[in-house]
């Protein structure tokens, strides 16, 4: 019987050359143990951003035929039973609006942050999720759990039994060493939008999710134009560190992801392989206890693991 959880992936159009790879292998670890399967392709354009060229980034045609592209493999998946609603977020959604008075009580009204990264994106996913918990991953992220095993339900007893904790994720990188009688676990005041189990029920209890605390700090961002919009999760982090939430990171071999920096021609020629080792627990030394997809390493270990 599936636990009372649902799995959550957010795409854009900077995911349409993998998306369909990296999605389906996640949407695969996890579908015996969830109740359904949520995709969310966020098509609004940022405003701006000034971490990377605008004007490059959603050139035209090429966005559009990106986000047709990630749409397309989307629904490849929900007719392969690898995922259960699609939803397509496009300009002028009318529950932008709405999403912004429930989450932030119109205090935060924009899509994205000053980075591009989304915003609207990931208060669309949560609201259209139907169960207790949720697990939410980018579109991109590389996940390992040892056979039979499911991450999720070891996170959902700790979020059972735990008032303190709100959310868990796996260890966000190999282990570089283990050691049966260290530490299974670690809790920090940080909400991840990476990749995330969440109790939503107990989230939801704490809206409107900023601090009022935060609010001149906030003003301030947006009258200087400094770093306005903030992050979708450094805004959440604030408001659940204040109420003394924290996030428990399970720190064992169980289960463990890696996320890409660059996701050029390189990643997107080894990333068969890197899927298939990682799932099989196997990668490059060097990536222990490194987040980021070392590409280097992994060419050189698929490489000379070749049959």
């Amino acid at each position: 019987m599936p636990a009372d959880a649902s799995l959550l992936i957010n795409l854009s159009a900077g995911d349409a050359a993998y998306g369909y790879l990296t999605v389906k292998a996640l949407a695969e670890a996890h579908r015996q143990t969830v109740k359904d399967i949520v995709i969310v392709i966020d098509s609004i354009k940022a405003p701006y951003a000034t971490f990377y060229d605008h004007a490059k980034r959603y050139a035209e045609p090429r966005y559009s035929e990106n986000i047709r592209l990630i749409t397309e493999a989307a629904y490849k998946l929900k007719d392969e039973g690898l995922a259960d609603k699609i939803i397509e977020l496009k300009t002028g959604d009318p529950s932008i609006k709405k999403l912004a008075a429930q989450f932030f009580k119109n205090r935060l009204k924009d899509t994205h942050d000053f980075r591009g990264a989304p915003i609207t994106a990931y208060m669309v996913g949560l609201a259209n999720c139907d169960t207790k918990y949720v697990v939410r991953y980018d579109g991109d992220i590389v996940l390992h759990q040892l056979p039979g095993t499911d991450w999720i339900l070891e996170g959902i007893k700790n979020l059972e039994t735990e008032k303190g904790i709100i959310a868990v994720s796996p260890c966000p990188s190999p282990q570089k060493s283990t050691d049966p009688a260290g530490e299974k676990f670690t809790d920090i005041h940080w909400f991840s939008t990476r990749c995330l189990l969440l109790n939503k029920e107990l989230l939801m209890q704490q809206r409107p999710l900023i601090d009022i605390k935060y609010w001149p700090e906030l003003t301030a961002r947006r009258i200087l134009k400094r770093t306005y919009p903030p992050a979708f999760e450094s805004i959440i982090t604030k408001s659940l560190k204040n109420k003394l939430f924290k996030t428990r990171y399970l720190v064992q071999e169980d289960a463990w992801f890696i996320h890409p920096e660059d996701k050029g021609k390189l990643f997107l020629e080894l990333l068969p392989g890197i899927i298939k080792n990682v799932k099989a627990g196997k990668f490059p030394q060097i990536q222990a206890g490194n987040e980021t997809v070392d590409l280097p390493a992994w060419k050189n270990f698929l490489q000379s693991t070749k049959d």
